[in-house]
């Protein structure tokens, strides 16, 4: 249903603006998804600002990667793999993941470009996840399959 609102708004315009937009929402539905990629650089923006804040200055990918799994991740690569394969994670299909990968990183990428990186760490994680719950929505929302009728 998602991609039918979006194709039929798209159209309604102008006769020009129709042939793009179907070319626009054909390629944003059947791209194949990287969610492993799209969370290794979520996990690096996410770096890019902790590495300033206050209680992790100066940490790097065996740090954040640690904090993140709650020390059973040393990697980046890994931590991935393992948030991918959590029950809520793995029901979904992968252009869902990738969206919400793409969450995360649109917030530390945001926290970073307004150089809100240099309070306390553990505060600014806190907010990542209230700040992107609405975008996470939208993902499930947009990339999920139609249930059948």
């Amino acid at each position: 249903m998602s991609a039918l609102v979006i194709f039929s708004y798209c159209s309604q315009y102008s006769p020009e603006a129709s042939n793009e937009s179907t070319l626009v929402l054909q390629s944003l539905l059947n791209y194949s998804a990287n969610p492993s990629a799209a969370c290794k650089s979520s996990m690096q923006e996410a770096e890019d600002c902790l590495k300033t804040s206050q209680d992790l200055n100066g940490s790097g990918e065996v740090e954040i990667s640690g904090l993140f799994s709650g020390g059973t991740a040393k990697s980046y690569e890994s931590y991935c793999s393992q948030v991918l394969a959590q029950e809520q994670m793995s029901g979904l299909n992968s252009k869902v993941q990738e969206c919400i990968f793409n969450c995360n990183e649109a917030y530390w990428s945001r926290v970073g470009s307004e150089n809100d990186c240099s309070g306390e760490g553990s505060e600014i994680i806190s907010n990542s996840g209230i700040e992107t719950l609405n975008c996470v929505r939208n993902c499930k929302e947009l990339y999920s399959p139609e249930p059948e009728l």
